[in-house]
């Protein structure tokens, strides 16, 4: 695992790209609107992405409001995209107005695909969020690299068709690192999400630095790939579709179905 993670996990070469990727994408918007934050979420921020991730973005304008109306999101998007498709670096601009109205397109320089969204506040403190959890412990980030590959290599990675999302896997190992291992890796996270409530994005979220943002005393000195065999043990012996499992407060509960409306 750690000769797969150090082979295939974002090295700061990697991650820079995408920096400076966002850089050029924001002085366009600043261009275009005057006002607006560019922020790199997703596995490019987060610590758990590899070589070839994509590039999400979050462009956000109001940092207290998750939600703009969508008709004003569908401009945004619009004259956003007219204005990358008459730059040299970006092909393929598509603009995709599904739930969460997005810009996908190609960078040219890294071969990076990027995808954009709009005021997506609590995808920007996620990001954030695990980032600082990936700094707990080395082998967190092996760990997460590691299942999203297995995962990948069963066809089960595509929220998209069906099976577990990125996002839930990484929540997957969380839960797992929380309450399948003693001493815990992880720690509950409701200090740290509560912390993030009322953080505005563009103007606070950088005073925190992920390194120290989480502060937690590791006991626990398995080797990494025991911790990864004992995951699928784990998780066999727990899904069942009447439960939740929790990583804000490491706890499981019973879900109540309703039959209102069935």
């Amino acid at each position: 695992l750690r000769t797969y993670y150090n082979n295939n996990g974002q090295d700061q070469r990697a991650r820079q790209k995408k920096v400076q990727l966002r850089d050029a994408i924001q002085k366009i918007v600043r261009g275009n609107f005057g006002e607006g934050v560019l922020h790199l979420t997703g596995s490019s921020m987060s610590g758990f992405g590899t070589r070839n991730s994509d590039a999400d973005m979050a462009l956000v304008f109001d940092p207290y409001s998750p939600m703009i109306a969508k008709s004003k999101a569908r401009r945004i998007i619009h004259r956003l995209a007219g204005s990358l498709r008459r730059e040299a670096f970006c092909s393929n601009v598509e603009t995709i107005f599904a739930k969460v109205p997005i810009i996908k397109m190609l960078d040219r320089v890294s071969n990076c695909d990027v995808d954009i969204n709009i005021n997506n506040l609590v995808g920007i403190k996620n990001s954030f969020l695990l980032r600082s959890i990936s700094h707990i412990d080395e082998r967190i980030p092996m760990l997460v690299i590691a299942l999203k590959a297995w995962a990948k290599s069963w066809n089960i990675n595509s929220a998209y068709e069906g099976t577990l999302s990125s996002y839930a896997l990484v929540n997957m190992m969380i839960y797992y690192l929380q309450t399948g291992v003693s001493p815990p890796l992880v720690p509950p996270l409701r200090p740290y999400v509560d912390k993030l409530q009322d953080v505005n994005v563009n103007t606070q979220l950088q005073n925190f630095v992920p390194s120290e943002f989480i502060q937690f005393e590791v006991k626990n000195g398995e080797e990494v790939g025991a911790l990864f065999v004992k995951f699928f043990s784990f998780w066999s012996k727990r899904l069942r579709r009447n439960k939740i499992f929790s990583t804000y407060t490491a706890k499981e509960r019973v879900r109540n179905f309703s039959t209102t409306g069935l």
